[in-house]
């Protein structure tokens, strides 16, 4: 039994404050791949807020406990996607500064940021799973609900569209 199962009884069994338990440790890496797919920060942070209501509300439905990370992200996937498709068109570059490598320039930065946006959003999300949030391919698999097979043809195709924009 995984820590979160541990405090995911402890919510289900009614303690209050067990969920910000859940907050404080996903709630970074939430917000640090939603930004990275819907490239606005206060975007960001009011879908990382609703990614976090839903999960409280449907907890009960989640069936394996141990899996409450790929289900999570599950959620976010499904709120940047529909973010996305109210933003189509729009255009904008937005960076975090605590979101790149502190050694990275922040030229280098925004030039990895601008190409990000410009790969399709199941592209941009297998690399920025795999390559930001260091999750293994099953992991994004589960997310993207694609076979792993898939997700490794998402990752190579956006990989050589990033060398390809970023020479």
């Amino acid at each position: 039994m995984t820590e979160d199962s541990k405090v995911i009884e402890r919510v289900l069994d009614g303690d209050p404050e067990a969920f910000n338990l859940l907050i404080r440790e996903w709630e970074r890496p939430i917000y640090n791949f939603i930004v990275r797919m819907i490239g606005d920060r206060n975007e960001a942070m009011d879908l990382s807020q609703d990614c976090f209501m839903k999960a409280y509300r449907e907890l009960r439905t989640l069936k394996d406990r141990d899996r409450f990370s790929s289900w999570l992200y599950r959620i976010a996937h499904n709120a940047c996607l529909s973010q996305i498709r109210r933003n189509h068109g729009k255009t904008w570059v937005e960076l975090d500064p605590d979101l790149g490598a502190a050694e990275s320039p922040v030229e280098n930065r925004l030039a990895v940021e601008k190409a990000l946006a410009q790969l399709p959003p199941d592209q941009r999300e297998a690399v920025i799973l795999k390559v930001f949030q260091s999750l293994k391919f099953g992991e994004i698999a589960a997310i993207q609900d694609a076979p792993i097979s898939t997700v490794k043809s998402r990752l190579y195709m956006g990989f050589e569209k990033l060398r390809a924009i970023l020479g």
